[in-house]
């Protein structure tokens, strides 16, 4: 059958926004933060020189998305602007104590997500459907 007699795009849709609002609940709950936002944490602490543009590139969001985002996030005190020492008019995004707390308070969300998606799928399912995510985010954009 095909994509759309499936109505592939519509059940992505409801899967992803399925997962996301059960860890935004549970994320929520333990850690005070959103998926998207613990997402920012996470790309944050990953990087040596996190940029705002950076992490709305890795984010996949437009520039005027992330700059509330990173602003509640400071404001909560879990990340931090310093400036950059090779470019003294840029400014670098930190992960603060507050926020390594967080990301490690999320870190058994985050898990227990993953694990029952393995249970649900299998890891060989869940190969073939990350596969096919990667090539629709990079043929199709």
């Amino acid at each position: 059958m095909s994509a759309k007699e499936l109505r592939f795009y519509s059940r992505l849709q409801i899967a992803a926004h399925t997962l996301k609002k059960r860890s935004d609940r549970q994320l929520l709950d333990v850690a005070g933060v959103t998926t998207a936002q613990i997402s920012a944490l996470a790309i944050v602490a990953s990087e040596t020189a996190a940029t705002q543009s950076m992490l709305a590139n890795q984010l996949g969001l437009n520039g005027s998305a992330v700059t509330p985002m990173v602003r509640r996030l400071i404001d909560m005190d879990m990340l931090r602007r310093v400036r950059d020492e090779s470019d003294g008019r840029a400014w670098l995004l930190e992960l603060t104590p507050a926020g390594r707390e967080t990301l490690d308070k999320a870190a058994l969300i985050t898990d227990q997500t993953s694990d029952a998606v393995d249970r649900l799928l299998g890891k060989k399912t869940i190969a073939t459907v990350v596969a096919a995510m990667e090539l629709i985010i990079n043929d199709l954009d």
